[in-house]
């Protein structure tokens, strides 16, 4: 029989299942905070307001998350465009809190929403679930937590368009191609984009491609008839580059130091690239360095990344919404609980079947299920019943055991006989020596 003995601590309930006070707001959006005179964009319509729940609990053991939940109503946000599949959403619901510690901090519950179907400007857009900000208790206290803010976020999918050098002009996606002495190769036996591409050895060519998103990659040849090029990026219309220009080689290998070998072409090369900019419009302006060189324009690339880093900034893609009412609640953070340990408990071997099998007159052996129970028992040591000693020496103690070689009975009288005879002749000698010394004194 075996004996189970165990002891269960069980703490105080999980925060789902913890007494919670919802705080219910509507919170009015705005597209900029403060809200300004127009406070309205693409996606945010006037009036625009979310229903939301937050659920604080009341109390948290030590040691515990403290976990708030974010449910929000519907979205009244509008799609701030046409764009293709994979647009996000993304929402984040902040609550102050304070008073456990020496300052204010932040507890954020996020979530995001990756749309699967194309969006159509001006179409509705839904908003995501949010995944409960937590935070671990570690002290007895009391926390003031206070919701404040709702922002969401339009992040448009990933792009990559290619502009080819025939797209000429001077607006958005269009190449400008300034000075004299440009040509243009259609039908080309290389491998270029579209089968051409513009080109000049003039020693003041040069070529500015204006675009919107967050980078861009200028495609050429890679030749050894080819020079040095000259690259700066202007931000709108601006006149300062955002950064140093670039001079990049299209005589040398990507490695930027081996040179191109003779009667080798390589295109669709890029030669110089940025990305992760601030998503806007841009302006791209080249130049060659290299008189009585090659300068060759195939394409630019334009890239969208969909990093919400880089649209923050975009009026028509960023929402702050805020309560109408500020509410304060306390979150008491208290000891864990325990509850009685149970007491030990008795567990009984369960009994297994087993099968006898019996034989039937006349028949085959039929095969009868049995229920036995089989104990293990622990023997204690019995006490002797017979000597520990089998074998006593001669003339040892008293054990209930004969000396070695035991003789028989008769044996033993005729022994007792001769000692008794030896015993009287004895006597009698003694005697007849007594008379005679006293004869031969008289």
């Amino acid at each position: 029989m075996g004996v189970t003995v165990g002891s269960l601590v069980v703490l105080s309930s999980s925060q789902s299942l913890a007494e919670t006070d919802n705080y219910i707001s509507d919170f009015f959006c705005s597209a900029e905070d403060p809200p300004g005179n127009n406070p309205t964009s693409q996606m945010v319509p006037a009036g625009a307001k979310v229903p939301v729940t937050v659920s604080i609990p009341k109390t948290v053991p030590i040691g515990q998350p403290l976990e708030l939940k974010w449910t929000l109503g519907d979205s009244p946000f509008k799609a701030p465009g046409d764009f293709e599949p994979k647009a996000k959403v993304i929402a984040r619901g902040s609550a102050g809190i304070s008073d456990y510690w020496s300052g204010v901090g932040t507890l954020d519950s996020m979530g995001e929403l990756v749309v699967d179907k194309a969006l159509q400007n001006g179409k509705s857009l839904a908003l995501p679930a949010l995944t409960p900000g937590s935070y671990i208790v570690g002290k007895e206290g009391e926390i003031k937590v206070t919701p404040r803010s709702l922002t969401v976020q339009f992040v448009p999918p990933e792009l990559v368009s290619v502009v080819n050098d025939s797209v000429v002009g001077t607006g958005d996606q269009q190449i400008d191609y300034q000075n004299d002495g440009w040509g243009h190769s259609v039908d080309r036996k290389v491998d270029d984009i579209e089968k051409d591409v513009h080109h000049s050895t003039s020693g003041n060519a040069e070529v500015s491609f204006q675009f919107t998103g967050t980078g861009v990659e200028y495609i050429t040849e890679r030749d050894d008839d080819m020079g040095k090029v000259e690259v700066a990026i202007y931000r709108g219309g601006e006149t300062t580059p955002i950064s140093d220009p670039n001079v990049v080689d299209a005589s040398k290998e990507a490695d930027e130091v081996t040179p191109v070998p003779a009667e080798v072409k390589r295109t669709k090369q890029t030669l110089w690239s940025v990305n992760g900019l601030k998503y806007g419009t841009y302006k791209v302006v080249l130049k060659n360095k290299s008189p009585d060189k090659y300068m060759i324009v195939d394409a630019f690339r334009v890239l969208r990344e969909p990093k919400p880093e880089l649209y923050t900034h975009v009026r028509d893609y960023n929402a702050i919404c805020r309560p109408s009412k500020t509410t304060t609640a306390t979150v008491k953070v208290e000891k864990a609980s325990a509850s009685p340990s149970p007491s030990p408990t008795t567990t009984t071997p369960t009994p297994k079947p087993t099968v006898t099998v019996t034989a039937t007159p006349g028949g085959t052996a039929t095969a009868k299920p049995t229920m036995t129970v089989t104990a293990t028992v622990t023997p204690t040591r019995a006490t002797p019943t017979t000597p520990q000693v089998t074998r006593v020496p001669r003339g040892g103690a008293d054990t209930g055991v004969g000396p070695e070689d035991e003789r028989s009975g008769m044996g033993l009288v005729g022994l007792g006989s001769v000692m008794v005879f030896g015993s009287a002749m004895g006597g009698v000698m003694l005697r007849r020596r007594r008379a005679a010394h006293a004869r031969g004194r008289s």
